[in-house]
């Protein structure tokens, strides 16, 4: 009987990865609307399951824009998982968003933030955490993604 129970957890489980990252195009005849799935996630199970991980580690803001961005700019993934142990050194309790930024005066400029979530009355300790993040890693991981993924604080 347990084993039917975590097959019915991973079933809606995987239910849920496929009905919340799936990009669907609308064919249009007559009044009808004809779906046409096409799921990134499921295509590449090492991609599905970095994402599954991204999503444990932050709190990701406009989850679809995100999920599409990615598949456009996959060289990031890695980066963004492996920046959650190393902001940790530094802000080991601190919230981390994950959410992706449209230039409002031009739509084609969007890239990705990961906000590290601070308390407004610790800005100077914030600002000394973040510089040693910054050249103790960040720095050099972010050669080549930099235009794409930026790393900031956000004071609430």
């Amino acid at each position: 009987m347990a084993l039917k129970n975590q097959e019915k957890h991973n079933l809606l489980k995987t239910s849920f990865l496929v009905h919340t990252f799936v990009k669907h195009k609308k064919l249009c005849t007559d009044d009808w609307f004809q779906h046409t799935e096409n799921n990134w996630l499921t295509e590449d199970s090492k991609q599905s399951y970095k994402f599954s991980r991204i999503s444990k580690f932050y709190t990701i803001e406009n989850i679809l824009d995100v999920n599409r961005f990615l598949q456009n700019h996959s060289n990031l993934i890695d980066v963004i998982l492996e920046a959650y142990p190393q902001i940790r050194k530094y802000f080991p309790t601190e919230k981390l968003r994950l959410k992706l930024y449209v230039d409002p005066e031009s739509s084609q400029w969007e890239y990705l933030i990961i906000s590290i979530c601070v308390s407004p009355e610790s800005v100077d300790e914030a600002l000394n955490k973040q510089n040693e993040f910054d050249e103790n890693w960040w720095i050099n991981a972010s050669l080549g993604v930099a235009v794409n993924l930026s790393i900031d604080l956000e004071f609430e």
